[in-house]
């Protein structure tokens, strides 16, 4: 966190293009305002669009006008369609050349490189977005940063509800370290307030463990995905196969199987995020284009939602 503070201090200055990279929950949105609030544009207007609320085709141009002088930032800039790309692009261009006054910081959580390469995004855009990078680990890979930020939302989500400050048995804090936190910084804050709204409905002066069990029941129940033994369970169904297909002649093995496994993988995400394609993409990593492609190439079956249902009758 310190090492995070300290460059955002410095790009803050340079005023150029940044990418802000990182999973949702690390608190992206956050460090593009501290971008602007302490650089040369504080004065002026931040704008924020994000193409998953948007309708970004018709609205970047629009919004790259509104941020003349100021700071546009663009959420999920993966998601952004070639146009508005395009248009990013000239508006960073313009600004190089001193034709144009706007500073842009697209943040993404997914891998832009990869999107380069199934030419789903703008290569030359990605160079000048990722000149300046600000890389948000994701808060499983800093555990030592977790008591901080419990202490520091103690205090002020205390404040805002008007309570004293939290304090944490050594069970409980101990139990909360453990915690992967899948939703990252905003996880962590969500639980915190959950365990005030607690405390203020008359629970002990101190947070224990029975407190953390009862706010976050999953706590218990979670096993990261590495510690599940599905390599194993894919090992021996690939071997089997291997076994029947024995004097068989076998071409295409590799893309077969990636498609079978693919093809149901991305079926039962679809299912169990409603047929939302912004959260299945982000559950499965990928980029929301390169998701759309799978499930063409793939010949996925689109899972029916009551939406759909009622326009089909």
């Amino acid at each position: 966190m310190k090492k995070l503070r300290d460059l955002i201090a410095e790009v803050a200055e340079r005023d150029t293009p940044v990418l802000i990279e990182g999973e949702r929950g690390t608190g992206r949105e956050r460090v593009a305002r501290l971008l602007h609030e302490i650089g040369p544009r504080r004065d002026r207007d931040f704008i924020r669009v994000d193409p998953d609320d948007d309708e970004e085709t018709h609205r970047v141009e629009h919004e790259i006008e509104r941020a003349q002088g100021g700071t546009l930032l663009v959420k999920e800039v993966a998601h952004v369609g070639k146009g508005p790309q395009r248009k990013l692009l000239r508006a960073i261009k313009r600004k190089e050349e001193e034709r144009d006054d706007v500073r842009i910081i697209g943040a993404t959580g997914v891998d832009l490189a990869r999107a380069v390469a199934d030419q789903l995004f703008d290569s030359e855009l990605y160079q000048k977005l990722g000149a300046v990078r600000i890389v948000l680990p994701p808060l499983r890979k800093r555990p030592e940063d977790v008591p901080t930020l419990l202490h520091h939302f103690a205090q002020t989500e205390a404040r805002e509800l008007d309570i004293e400050r939290l304090i944490f048995s050594s069970r409980a804090l101990d139990k909360l370290k453990a915690y992967s936190w899948p939703g990252n910084i905003a996880e962590l804050r969500d639980v915190v307030r959950r365990l005030c709204l607690r405390r203020r409905r008359g629970a002990a002066q101190a947070i224990e463990l029975a407190d953390v069990e009862a706010t976050l029941p999953a706590l218990v129940e979670r096993v990261p995905i590495e510690q599940l033994s599905f390599e194993e369970m894919v090992r021996a169904k690939i071997y089997n196969l291997l076994q029947r297909l024995e004097g068989c002649s076998m071409e295409n093995l590799y893309e077969e199987v990636i498609s079978r496994v693919e093809r149901p993988l991305i079926e039962l995400v679809l299912e169990r995020t409603g047929n939302n394609q912004i959260k299945a993409s982000e559950i499965l990593g990928l980029n929301r284009n390169t998701l759309r492609k799978k499930i063409t190439e793939r010949k996925v079956t689109i899972p029916e939602t009551p939406k759909s249902i009622r326009r089909r009758k």
